[in-house]
C-alpha cells in the first residue's frame, strides 16, 4: 500500500500524508506532510517535504515532478488527499496507481518520470490553448500558464512566464501558487482543463488574485 511507499522521514507519529492522484487510477505523487493552519487545526495550511525540506513547494525535484505530472494528465480528474481516507483507499482497491518516486514493483523512479523533459523548452510549440486547473467543489481557477505541446491532448508543459522567463516549477510565485492552490482544495476533486477560450481576468490569476497577491504571507 502507499503508506509504504512513501518517500518522506515523518518526525512524528501524528503526521498526516498527503497524496496527488489522478482519479483513473494511473499515478500517484507524494506531495508531503500536511502542516495545519496556526489559527484552525482543521484547516491545511502547506505542505511539509522531505529530510531537511521545510516547504515541499521550494524542492525543485518535488516541484518539477507536480507540474510534468499536471502535464501529462491535462484533461483529467486529479486529487489531493489525505492518507488513511475512504477516497484514497478507494483509488487503491479499484487499482494499483504507480508511485513516482516509490520502490515497489510498478512505481516510477523520479528521474525516469523527468528523463527528456525540457520545461519552457523553446523548440515545443506554444498552443492556442491556457492550462486551467479547477475545483468542481467550489469553481476556484488556478491559471497554470500557456500550454505547449503537439496538441491540447497532448501536452508537454504550461508556461506562465513570457519568453526567457523561468519554467513554472523554478518560477517562485507562480510554483508556490499551485502548491497553495493545493492545499486549499485538498480533498476536493479538481480537473486540469486545456480551454481555447479564456477572460482577460483569469490570465495570471488565482481566481482574481495575482499570483504575488495569492501567496503574499503564505508559510508555505
Amino acid at each position: 500500500m502507499y503508506q509504504a511507499r512513501s518517500r518522506r522521514e515523518r518526525g512524528d507519529v501524528g503526521s498526516i500524508e498527503v497524496f496527488l492522484v489522478c482519479l483513473r487510477g494511473d499515478v500517484i505523487m507524494d506531495l508531503g506532510i500536511a502542516v495545519w493552519s496556526a489559527s484552525a487545526r482543521e484547516r491545511m495550511s502547506h505542505f511539509r517535504g522531505g529530510a531537511g525540506v521545510s516547504r515541499s513547494s521550494q524542492d525543485p525535484v518535488d516541484s518539477a515532478v507536480l507540474w510534468r505530472l499536471l502535464a501529462l494528465h491535462a484533461g483529467h480528474r486529479i486529487a489531493a488527499l489525505y492518507e488513511d481516507t475512504k477516497r484514497l483507499n478507494q483509488v487503491f482497491e479499484d487499482g494499483d496507481p504507480a508511485m513516482i518516486g516509490g520502490d515497489a514493483d510498478g512505481d516510477i523512479p523520479v528521474d525516469v518520470f523527468l528523463e527528456g523533459w525540457r520545461e519552457a523548452d523553446p523548440d515545443v510549440p506554444r498552443l492556442n490553448a491556457h492550462g486551467l486547473l479547477r475545483c468542481t467543489v467550489d469553481d476556484g481557477r488556478l491559471w497554470l500558464g500557456a500550454a505547449h505541446g503537439r496538441s491540447p491532448a497532448e501536452v508537454s508543459f504550461f508556461r506562465a512566464g513570457v519568453a526567457g522567463a523561468p519554467g513554472n516549477s523554478t518560477y517562485d510565485r507562480v510554483n508556490r501558487s499551485l502548491w497553495r492552490f493545493l492545499a486549499d482544495h485538498v480533498m476536493h476533486e479538481l480537473t486540469v482543463d486545456v480551454v481555447t477560450e479564456l477572460p482577460a481576468t483569469a490570465i495570471g490569476a488565482v481566481g482574481g488574485e495575482s499570483f504575488g497577491d495569492y501567496v503574499a504571507g503564505w508559510p508555505g
